[in-house]
């Protein structure tokens, strides 16, 4: 048999396991904890300035009254979002480790497993912004709602 008449092996795609994650959950792994905690960064600021408006003492009778609770419960429920995306991206991770074989160097050159990598970098973004919104809890239960 000449060479041109073999049959040439098929090639193997660079993401085999792609199917077995959604394209939802990668971007639900990526982008809901930086949306979550601008949003969180945001209401909080919004929500504790009423209580100083418009100087820097602390009003008698503010707009809204149960301030630290409100609070709170927005940075917990920001905080739940942020794990729940963790664990999303902990699902696809999970889903697609053994995409490819071989090591991080010869993943990177040759641009396989990209649905693993996706999967990694939503669990980091998911862990980093986590501890981000918790830092910023902490921070609502140490400091002054004004000044």
């Amino acid at each position: 048999m000449s060479a041109q008449t073999e049959a040439l092996p098929e090639p193997i795609h660079p993401a085999p396991e792609r199917r077995k994650v959604s394209m939802l959950s990668l971007v639900l792994g990526l982008a809901v904890p930086p949306l979550v905690w601008s949003a969180q960064s945001i209401l909080g600021y919004a929500i504790s300035s009423n209580a100083c408006f418009p100087g820097d003492s602390l009003l008698r009778h503010p707009v809204l009254p149960h301030l630290r609770p409100l609070l709170a419960a927005l940075n917990c429920g920001a905080l739940a979002m942020a794990v729940m995306s963790f664990g999303v991206a902990y699902r696809s991770w999970s889903l697609t480790r053994f995409e490819r074989g071989g090591d991080s160097g010869q993943l990177i050159d040759q641009g396989e497993g990209r649905t693993r990598f996706l999967a990694v970098c939503g669990m980091l973004v998911g862990a980093g912004f986590g501890v981000a919104i918790l830092f910023s809890s902490i921070s609502l239960l140490l400091s002054p709602l004004c000044r």
